[in-house]
């Protein structure tokens, strides 16, 4: 198993030009929906006009190529959702909906709480150490706030309170792109990247978790009989951009 310094070397980021609509001068739907919810703003001239910090944070590993995710078999779709019914619609054509799918996960590890978590490597852009966020008024607690990183609208979630976890310094950031929205997550700390066969993976979460399995995509079974948590970005994205 590598970690994630090893599999992470002399990585380039990720394009800021991947998809319709993710040009920094072009919102997302996705963007405009968290925008309009949050700030009372819905189209570009009165987003630029919103008091946002720009952030120029340390970089400490850089996410994968398109080149290296499509070595693995686990390309995304193009994100169509500035371009697409609504800004959700391009959800179902990226990686979560077709994790059953592939014979082997390639995911990266984090922890919280003493806790360990996963998410799936096509999604993570880079992983940077802890910024401060504009607040926004009327926010969930979950929502610490939102960031200018990259000339895109980013924000930041504490999985902590999301996940009802106790209280801790969460020192980094893994920063997602999907669904049309680019989010940092707060994390403790980055851990190790797995790869995972689909035996090990058990995607029957609402009958081990019960109600607080709706940010849960599914479990891993780790060789040293510890449970990985895989968090659901579709859900998380969802909750941040529905009404």
């Amino acid at each position: 198993m590598k970690t994630l310094e090893q599999y992470f070397q002399d990585q380039p980021l990720l394009s800021e030009d991947t998809g319709p609509g993710t040009s920094p001068d072009n919102l997302t739907s996705a963007e405009e929906a968290f925008l309009k919810k949050y700030l009372g703003v819905g189209d570009k001239a009165e987003a630029h006009a919103v008091q946002i910090q720009s952030v120029s944070p340390e970089q400490v590993m850089a996410g994968p190529t398109t080149a290296d995710a499509a070595a693995s078999g686990s390309v995304p779709g193009p994100d169509t959702s500035a371009t697409s019914g609504g800004p959700l619609a391009a959800v179902d054509s990226i990686p979560q909906k077709s994790l059953r799918e592939q014979s082997e996960l390639q995911l990266i590890g984090f922890r919280l709480a003493n806790q360990d978590y996963a998410l799936p490597i096509d999604v993570v852009q880079e992983v940077i150490r802890a910024v401060e966020p504009t607040k926004l008024p009327s926010a969930p607690a979950f929502l610490s706030g939102v960031v200018n990183l990259r000339g895109r609208v980013t924000p930041l979630v504490s999985l902590r309170m999301l996940l009802r976890l106790p209280p801790g310094e969460d020192r980094f950031i893994i920063v997602c792109r999907h669904g049309g929205l680019q989010v940092g997550l707060q994390i403790q700390t980055v851990s190790t990247m797995h790869r995972v066969k689909q035996d090990r993976i058990d995607w029957a979460v609402e009958s081990l978790l019960g109600v607080q399995s709706e940010m849960i995509s599914g479990l891993i079974r780790a060789e040293n009989q510890k449970l990985i948590t895989i968090l659901s970005l579709d859900q998380l994205i969802q909750s941040l951009v529905t009404s």
